[in-house]
Protein backbone atom coordinates (compact mmCIF):
# COMPACT_ATOMS: atom_id res chain seq x y z
CA UNK A 1 0.00 0.00 0.00
CA UNK A 2 1.36 3.35 -1.01
CA UNK A 3 0.97 6.30 1.38
CA UNK A 4 -0.02 9.51 -0.39
CA UNK A 5 2.35 12.44 -0.13
CA UNK A 6 1.29 15.62 1.62
CA UNK A 7 0.24 18.39 -0.70
CA UNK A 8 -1.04 21.88 -0.12
CA UNK A 9 -4.52 20.50 -0.90
CA UNK A 10 -4.20 17.82 1.79
CA UNK A 11 -2.76 20.40 4.21
CA UNK A 12 -5.87 22.46 3.58
CA UNK A 13 -8.08 19.43 4.24
CA UNK A 14 -6.23 18.76 7.50
CA UNK A 15 -6.71 22.38 8.57
CA UNK A 16 -10.42 22.19 7.72
CA UNK A 17 -10.83 18.90 9.60
CA UNK A 18 -8.98 20.28 12.64
CA UNK A 19 -11.09 23.44 12.77
CA UNK A 20 -14.33 21.51 12.38
CA UNK A 21 -13.79 18.82 15.04
CA UNK A 22 -15.43 20.64 17.96
CA UNK A 23 -18.49 21.50 15.88
CA UNK A 24 -18.68 17.96 14.50
CA UNK A 25 -18.40 16.41 17.98
CA UNK A 26 -21.21 18.60 19.34
CA UNK A 27 -23.39 17.89 16.30
CA UNK A 28 -22.79 14.13 16.57
CA UNK A 29 -23.56 14.16 20.31
CA UNK A 30 -26.85 15.90 19.59
CA UNK A 31 -27.88 12.71 17.78
CA UNK A 32 -26.09 10.12 19.96
CA UNK A 33 -25.71 9.45 23.69
CA UNK A 34 -22.03 8.54 23.37
CA UNK A 35 -19.28 8.74 20.76
CA UNK A 36 -15.97 7.02 20.30
CA UNK A 37 -13.20 9.55 20.83
CA UNK A 38 -12.08 9.39 17.21
CA UNK A 39 -11.91 12.23 14.70
CA UNK A 40 -14.96 12.84 12.55
CA UNK A 41 -13.75 13.09 8.97
CA UNK A 42 -16.00 13.75 5.99
CA UNK A 43 -15.84 11.45 2.98
CA UNK A 44 -14.31 14.16 0.81
CA UNK A 45 -11.44 14.82 3.24
CA UNK A 46 -8.49 12.72 2.14
CA UNK A 47 -5.83 12.65 4.84
CA UNK A 48 -2.60 10.70 4.72
CA UNK A 49 -1.61 8.60 7.74
CA UNK A 50 0.58 11.35 9.20
CA UNK A 51 -2.22 13.91 8.93
CA UNK A 52 -4.75 11.56 10.49
CA UNK A 53 -2.39 10.93 13.42
CA UNK A 54 -2.03 14.70 13.85
CA UNK A 55 -5.82 14.99 13.90
CA UNK A 56 -6.10 12.22 16.52
CA UNK A 57 -3.44 13.87 18.69
CA UNK A 58 -5.08 17.31 18.50
CA UNK A 59 -8.49 15.83 19.26
CA UNK A 60 -7.31 13.83 22.30
CA UNK A 61 -4.85 16.33 23.76
CA UNK A 62 -6.32 19.72 22.85
CA UNK A 63 -9.89 19.80 21.59
CA UNK A 64 -11.67 17.18 23.71
CA UNK A 65 -9.99 18.35 26.94
CA UNK A 66 -10.98 21.95 26.12
CA UNK A 67 -14.61 20.96 25.50
CA UNK A 68 -14.55 18.95 28.74
CA UNK A 69 -13.03 21.83 30.74
CA UNK A 70 -15.85 24.04 29.53
CA UNK A 71 -18.53 21.52 30.48
CA UNK A 72 -19.69 20.87 26.93
CA UNK A 73 -18.68 17.20 27.01
CA UNK A 74 -17.32 14.54 29.33
CA UNK A 75 -14.25 12.78 27.97
CA UNK A 76 -13.41 9.39 29.48
CA UNK A 77 -9.82 8.73 28.40
CA UNK A 78 -9.77 5.21 29.82
CA UNK A 79 -12.82 4.10 27.84
CA UNK A 80 -12.06 6.47 24.93
CA UNK A 81 -15.66 7.71 25.03
CA UNK A 82 -17.27 11.15 24.76
CA UNK A 83 -20.65 11.98 26.34
CA UNK A 84 -22.66 15.15 26.89
CA UNK A 85 -21.48 17.47 29.65
CA UNK A 86 -23.53 19.71 31.97
CA UNK A 87 -23.41 22.68 29.53
CA UNK A 88 -24.03 20.62 26.39
CA UNK A 89 -27.67 21.59 25.88
CA UNK A 90 -26.90 25.30 26.18
CA UNK A 91 -24.07 25.10 23.64
CA UNK A 92 -25.80 22.71 21.24
CA UNK A 93 -29.14 24.55 21.22
CA UNK A 94 -29.95 26.03 17.82
CA UNK A 95 -29.34 29.77 17.88
CA UNK A 96 -29.85 32.02 14.90
CA UNK A 97 -27.03 34.35 15.93
CA UNK A 98 -24.25 31.77 16.02
CA UNK A 99 -22.74 29.45 13.47
CA UNK A 100 -20.90 27.53 16.21
CA UNK A 101 -17.71 27.24 14.18
CA UNK A 102 -15.40 29.16 16.49
CA UNK A 103 -17.45 29.44 19.64
CA UNK A 104 -18.06 25.82 20.62
CA UNK A 105 -16.24 25.05 23.83
CA UNK A 106 -14.56 28.41 24.23
CA UNK A 107 -15.04 30.46 27.37
CA UNK A 108 -14.92 34.20 27.52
Amino acid sequence: MEVPERTSESDGQLTTALRAQKRRIVAALADNETLDATPIVRGDENLCCEEYLTLVYELHHVQLPELARNGVIRFDRRRDVVTRGPWFDEIAAPDGDRDGEDEVGECE
